[in-house]
This record gives structure tokens, sequence and C-alpha cells, in this order.
């Protein structure tokens, strides 16, 4: 999920100094794991499953003891696979920061990327033979996973990521990749996936005695990531279907119909719509046979940080793109227009790419009045040297005063538009000679224009073909196999939510300012506190009432600065919302069990930053430090609603604000328990309720986002055992509840800083002993890594760096509520271990005051209070 972000001066001038400061120190935490301050292994229940399987019973997963929460990570392709003994201090180290689930993740398939070498995955990788599971590679996964339950860690089976069935396998070219969406319908390639998941979750580990589809080790199976035939035909890749798959597809886009229907005649009077004539034209200018160019009223030509130009030239309209953005920006084309909901327009227009290397343009009618949402047309065009006429017609998703006709991603070149008219009414093709009784109706492709009855059998067809094949899936494992751990099917954004809601369990990812993958790569740079919910917002309102909700993929890449903020979030948010798995992704994405430095932009194992702080994250989330909201709010989002939503606008996410036709704001979710309710049966929502302010606090009252300062932003939590901070300190003092935090001057302007009570006895206030580690962070990236501006909102690493993670020292003033004679306090190093004792000094009240900062060398802190 890619946010705009900005990147501060002072940070543009950090970078280009990085490596010259000798502020920045190497550290990297231990790959043991030693029974100190830093180890929370003792909230894990250790062996995995030692109180019963986990279930599901009233929408969350439990065990015999009652609530089960994940508090977890991934491990990606190669990682999978380590030798016995790196799985054994794998293991321990994990549990050392508290992670009681691991979701075991692109195993079925080679992995690599421009920046790492492929690595095999657990099919042999003989080309030209048909593929096996590989016995070693087996082995060793089986040995990991024997050590995580042994640990009191569960695992998460990914069955289908990344396996594309091939010519290996004996299957014809012609699908998305690992067969994204005709999974789903092709009847060989379910056939396949049963066949793995069969071999994959029958097979007994041997270092444990047990099969996967009984052993308590596996928390939940999830049966396909990020694959979704709506995801796939939304996006046009049903569109490009090999013929044997088209053919597939079609028959059984015909067998529906006849289905429903019983002959050809009945379904050709239920498409015969009655036309409505077409009105004035709209677009009086739309020959271009007079002067044209873009005033940011009625045309707009929106740069982005690319070149390009746009005027009427010899009777059409000619866009020329001389460079676009070095981070994936295009220039666009919008004409600005009115629309009211459920009237019919027709749009058409010629289009030619007059010069240029053959790409794409992406085309559609949308709103982008509070973000974006199309009104009905949205697809994309391949225009060629010749001219091209195209024509659309739809019925409005809503009113909409400022909608856009828009011409998006154009690549550098030029291009020609001509004849553009936009006009109320539709004029419905010929649908006589159709018969599904021969077999004849084809797919209704994404550009197709259709009449309205059309492409609502269509997109039924396309909601029961998923449903059987979720559900199908599903009862495949668990009741011809026997498998009797919780299942789900991919992550909301890619299927209908009411379809999700069918399985076990419902499951959501995001990213907060993704990188662009691919050699010349670039990351937008900005901290989320910044950004008033940021991704918090999507994935607390995309909830579905009444099923245990996970995000099994959550990240602040590497190498934007703020990365240490996005797992604490994740974990307070999830802890107030009561979600029952929260997932950073990934710990790491190579064989290689323990680098010393970031290997790859999702990668933790050697990222200080963000890992420093997981004892504290473990104590929100799995320890319950946070505690969940008591007030949920529910928005109502009947199945057929829904679907005549999906049919006008062509997305299937939803949220409470979607659902609520804006009544409900998005940042309700920062304050409290919020969800979607798919069922209908939640009274509707009659009445706004006001959006937070400046400073949203929850209604628990222990985390709190403050926005008071544009550009500074402060994110606090405040629970009688953790306490963190993290944002723009702008020379403020905090008091969280007695604990009082002062952070001085950094490379960022910003920080992140968490306390946590080891031993949940609080921080000193009350006369008894504590046990705290304090944990202190900013700026952090590789030895010798060196970062460039693109533009005034991104950054590209002109080295990478491979020398040991380096990071800032912190410097900041923590008052507690404690004697200062019983008060002693030590700067740890990379094991946790004390290595320096730090002074305590007494404010006016005689309260002990700790001084840290770069002088010690560490990220992490011990503070000891006698009772």
């Amino acid at each position: 999920m890619i946010r705009n972000c900005f990147l501060p001066a002072a940070a543009l001038m950090i970078g280009c100094a990085f490596g010259a400061d000798d502020a920045m120190f190497p550290f990297v935490p231990s790959y043991d794991a030693p029974m100190n301050v830093v180890n929370m292994s003792h909230l894990l229940d250790a062996p995995a499953g030692s109180h019963g399987r986990i279930r599901v019973k009233d929408g969350h997963f439990v065990n015999d003891q009652g609530r089960v929460r994940l508090h977890a990570t991934n491990l990606t392709g190669p990682a999978n696979f380590p030798s016995h003994e790196e799985a054994e201090r794998l293991a321990a180290r994990l549990a050392r920061f508290g992670i009681n689930c691991v979701r075991l993740h692109y195993f079925d398939s080679s992995y690599g990327t421009f920046m790492l070498p492929a690595e095999q995955g657990i099919f042999t990788d003989k080309t030209g033979e048909l593929r096996r599971l590989d016995p070693k590679q087996r082995d060793r996964q089986d040995y990991l996973i024997a050590q995580f339950k042994k640990r009191g860690i569960y695992v998460d089976i990914n069955l289908h990521v990344a396996r594309t069935l091939d010519a290996s396998d004996g299957f014809e070219p012609g699908t998305p990749w690992a067969n994204k969406g005709v999974d789903q319908f092709d009847p060989r390639v379910i056939a396949a996936e049963k066949a793995y998941a069969r071999e994959l979750l029958s097979h007994v580990n041997p270092y444990t005695g047990l099969s996967y589809l009984k052993d308590p080790v596996v928390a939940i199976v999830e049966l396909n990531n990020e694959d979704a035939l709506w995801n796939q035909y939304l996006r046009g890749g049903i569109d490009q279907l090999g013929k044997p798959y088209a053919k597939e597809f079609q028959r059984q886009w015909n067998d529906w119909l006849r289905k429903k229907y019983g002959n050809d005649e009945r379904m050709r009077a239920a498409w015969r719509v009655k036309t409505q004539p077409l009105g004035d034209e709209m677009i009086q200018e739309g020959s271009f046979e007079e002067n044209v160019v873009p005033d940011g009223s009625r045309w707009i030509l929106d740069l982005e940080r690319t070149k390009a130009s746009a005027a009427s030239q010899n009777g059409s309209l000619r866009i020329t793109v001389e460079k676009k953005s070095s981070d994936r920006f295009f220039p666009k084309l919008y004409r600005r227009v009115s629309v009211k909901k459920n009237v019919p327009y027709t749009v058409s227009f010629r289009i030619r790419q007059a010069e240029g290397e053959p790409g794409e343009v992406g085309f559609a009618v949308a709103d982008r009045g509070k973000g974006w949402e199309s009104l009905g047309i949205h697809t994309v065009l391949k225009p060629t040297k010749n001219w091209t006429k195209r024509k659309f017609t739809f019925y409005a998703a809503k009113d909409c005063q400022q909608a856009e006709i828009q011409f998006t991603r154009f690549e550098v070149g030029a291009y020609e538009i001509d004849d553009l008219s936009f006009r109320t009414g539709n004029e419905p093709e010929n649908l006589s000679t159709l018969s599904a009784e021969k077999g004849e109706v084809a797919i209704v492709k994404t550009k197709d224009s259709v009449v309205p009855e059309m492409k609502r059998d269509f997109y039924r067809f396309v909601m029961d073909t998923e449903h059987a094949y979720w559900t199908g899936m599903r009862d495949y494992l668990q009741k011809e196999l026997g498998l009797e751990a919780p299942v789900s099917a991919t992550q909301l954004d890619y299927s209908p939510p009411h379809l999700q809601a069918e399985m076990d369990f419902v499951d959501n990812h995001a990213y907060w300012c993704h990188p662009s993958v691919r050699k010349d790569w670039s990351i937008r740079n900005k901290a989320m506190v910044n950004a008033r919910g940021g991704c918090i917002l999507g994935l607390a309102g995309q909830r579905v009432a009444g099923k245990p909700y996970t995000v099994s993929e959550y990240n602040h890449p590497y190498p934007i600065y703020y990365g240490a903020e996005g797992q604490p979030m994740l974990r307070a948010y999830g802890a107030l919302q009561g979600w029952d798995g929260v997932f950073e992704y990934s710990y790491n994405n190579r064989q290689n069990a323990e680098p010393d430095h970031n290997e790859y932009f999702f990668s933790m194992a050697a990222r200080t930053d963000v890992l420093a702080h997981f004892p504290a994250c473990a104590a929100m989330y799995l320890r319950g430090d946070v505690k969940e909201s008591a007030t949920r709010i529910v928005a109502n989002l009947p199945l057929e609603e829904y679907f005549e939503r999906l049919v006008k606008a062509n997305k299937v996410s939803q949220g409470i604000t979607t659902a609520t036709d804006g009544k409900l704001s998005a940042e309700l979710g920062l304050v409290h328990s919020v969800a979607v309710d798919v069922t209908g049966q939640t009274p509707r929502t009659t009445d706004n309720i006001p959006p937070p302010g400046k400073i949203i606090a929850s209604d628990t009252g222990e985390i709190v986002w403050n926005n008071d300062i544009d550009g500074a932003g402060v994110w606090t939590v405040d629970t009688p055992n953790t306490k963190i901070f993290s944002g723009f300190p702008k020379g403020r003092v905090f008091n969280l509840s007695g604990v009082k935090l002062a952070v001085g001057e950094t490379k960022l302007g910003w920080a992140t800083v968490s306390l946590t009570s080891h031993d949940a006895t609080g921080f000193g206030g009350d006369g008894k002993p504590a046990r705290i580690l304090l944990t202190a962070t900013g700026l952090s990236h590789n030895g010798g890594a060196k970062f460039v501006a693109k533009g005034k909102e991104a950054i590209f690493a002109s080295e990478w760096g491979n020398g040991k993670t380096v990071n800032e020292g912190i410097p900041a003033t923590v008052t507690l509520p404690a004697p200062t004679a019983k008060t002693s306090c030590w700067a740890l190093d990379e094991r946790g271990e004390r290595k320096a004792k730090v002074p305590v000094t007494a404010d006016a009240d005689g309260h002990a005051v700790i001084a840290i900062g770069p002088t010690w060398q560490t990220v992490w802190y011990e503070i000891n209070v006698e009772g």
C-alpha cells in the first residue's frame, strides 16, 4: 500500500553523509538467546499446542485456555530451509523476541530477485523433468518446524504462492504468473493443487511423529496467497488467457447460463434492456478542431515529476511525454465531467500512439475526491500506430460533480486522441443470435461494453466460480484429508469480503511506502506518524465482523528511515481492535539465516531499528498490555448492495467508509474497534459519528496519535507495563503516566523509544521491583550505504552497503516514578547483556533520571528498580 511521502531536507543532507559520522555504531541483536531482560520467551506456551489445538470460537482463535493471539513473522522462500544447527538458533532467537508463530511463505517455488540469487524451494529444480518434492529440503523444513514447536512457536502454512504449472508438469502456457486466477476454475490445475496439498500435509514429520494434518503446531493454513479470480479478472489477466484455458472458462460460463435460464430465449429476453437514446454531447471540444490546452480546471495534465505536454494539433489532442519519473510516476490527462448515479453513459474516442515503444494506457471514468474510485469504467488500452476507436457504456456508480475521464500511465512517446464523446444513454448490442446452448457466449472481457444484465450475470458467474473453489478446497482439506487447522482463502482487496467470510478466518496485507521492486528501484520515504493513521485505517476498516482476523504481511520496508514505527503501531492497534494475528513481513528471504546487514527490502533478520522493539511489541500484543476496545462500530454491507457496487465500480475492496457512503470516517479505527458486517444483519448506521480531531486517542486512553503540529506527528502508547514514543519531539516533554521522556536532537528530528516492564511489575512507582528494557532507535542502515534523493519524495541507494548494520545513538532523558537510590541502569550489548553502568541522577522530587545517548553505543538499556 503506497502513500505519498516526503523526504525532509535534513534527511537529504544526512543521506549524503552516510558512513562519515562517528555517532553511527554497528549493532545487530545477536543470534543466540541468553535469558536476560531482552528475552520474552516466557510469554510463549512451549511446546506449541500444549494447551490444545488452535480453533475458532465466537469469532476468534482459541485453545483450551482461551483466546490466542499470533505475534508473528514470515520466512520467505529459501529461508524455510536452514541447516539443522541454524534452525535451532533461529527458533531460539524468534522465541527470544516473543514471536509465537511463523508464516511459512513462498516455499512452493524457487525464490530470487534482482538483488538475491535464486534459491531452490521444496520442489526439485530439474529443467524438463516432472518436479517432485525434494527430500533434503523437506527434511530441513521438518526439523525447523520441530524446533519451532519445541520453543512454543506455531506455523502458518501457505499452500499456493508461486508454483507455476508448466510444460515440466504437463501444462500448456497461457496463464498469468503462478497460474493465478486460472487455478480457481481449471479442473486440471485444481487437481494438481489438491495433489500437492495431500502430499505436503499428510506427510509425517519424523521429528514430531505427527502429520501436518494433525499436528497442533500448524495453527492455520492459507489456500492461496494474493490470488483470486476476481483480482485477475479486474486487472485484465483473464482477458489474455491461452486457448485451452479460455476455452474451459467459456465452457463453464455457458454452462452457468444454461443452468440459470434453461434456454437461449429466456437468456436473450433477460438481456434485452430498454435502450435510452443518446443525449446531447457533453464534450463540445472533443473534435479538437479548436485550441485545447490543460487549464487545471476542465482539462488537467498531472505531471507528477514527469516532463510532458498536451495541446490540440492538426485536429486531435496530442500528448507528448519526454520523461517519466524515476520512481514510476506517469503523466495523467483528465477531462472533468458530471455524472448522476444509475444513469447510463456512453464514452467513445479514437486513440493512437504516434511515437515511442508500444505500451499501455490506462483509461477510466473515476472520482479522485477522496482517494480514487472508479465510477464504472476502469481498463487498459493498448494503442498502436493506427487509429483505433473505443466505446464504453456504463451506469454511474454515484453522483459526482467532479468526475473525470482519465487517460493515464503514458510512457515516453507521443499519443493522439480524437473524437472524444461523452453522452447520457446507451446503445446495447444485438444479442438476438447469442446462444449459450451452443456454448457461443464469449467471456465478458474487462474492456468489453455489454448490456448491464449481461455484465451482472457474468459477475455472478465469477462470484459463484470463486465461491466453489474456496469452499471446495477448504472442504477437501478438512473433510477429505482430515486437516484440523482453521483455513483462510486469500487476502481482502483480492476477493470479495463475502467470499472470504465463508472461510474459518479472514486475512489482509498492507505495506507503507512499498518500493518499486526492480533494478532501478526507489522508495518513498515518509514517517507514517505524519499521515493520520496511514495503513492502519484500511486494515481496521476492512475487518469482517464475526471472523478471526489476521494481517499476515506488514512492513515499512528498508531503507525507509522511519521503519521502527511500523511494527509497534501494528501491534498496538491490533490489540486495540482485537485482531487475532499480526505478522511482520519478512524475517528473512534467504537461506543465510544469520546476516549482519540488510540484504533485501523486506528482511528483518539484521534490521536493528525494527527488531530491537519486538520485546515491546510482544508485551503490547501477546501479553495484552494494550487493552482491547470495549466499543465495536460495525457497518452493514449486505451482499446484494455490495454486488451492485462491484458491478458499477469494478472494485472488490470495502470498508466502514464505503459501506456507509461516507457516514463513518476511517479514522474511527484509531479510536474504537471497527468492522464490516457482510451478513447484512447489523442495523444500518443513520447518524454520522464525528471524525476525530488532530489529536486522536483510543477509547481506552492508552494510544494517542497527535498531529497538532503539521509535519511533526507524535504517537504514544501509555499502559501500566509498556510505554512507547515514536515521532518528532520538537523539544516537547512527554509524560506517560508518571514516566517522563524528553528526546534530544537526532539526525532526522525523529526517534522511536520503547520501555517495557519485563515481568509486568510496572515502572517503580508503587514500591514494587521492576526490570525494564529501554530501547531507543533512530536512523539505521547498512554499513557503507549511500542514499541519494530522487526528487523530493524518494530515495535510492547509490551504494546498498554490505557492512554490518549501523545505528544512531539517541540522546534522551527518562524520568521514572522510582527513588533514585533504588534505581540502576546498564547499557547492553548485542546479546542483551550488561556492558557498562549508566549514571542515575535525581530530579527535584527525588525521582530517578536516566540520560542516554551516543556515548553508550547501544540501542538497549536495562533499568532495575529495587522493591
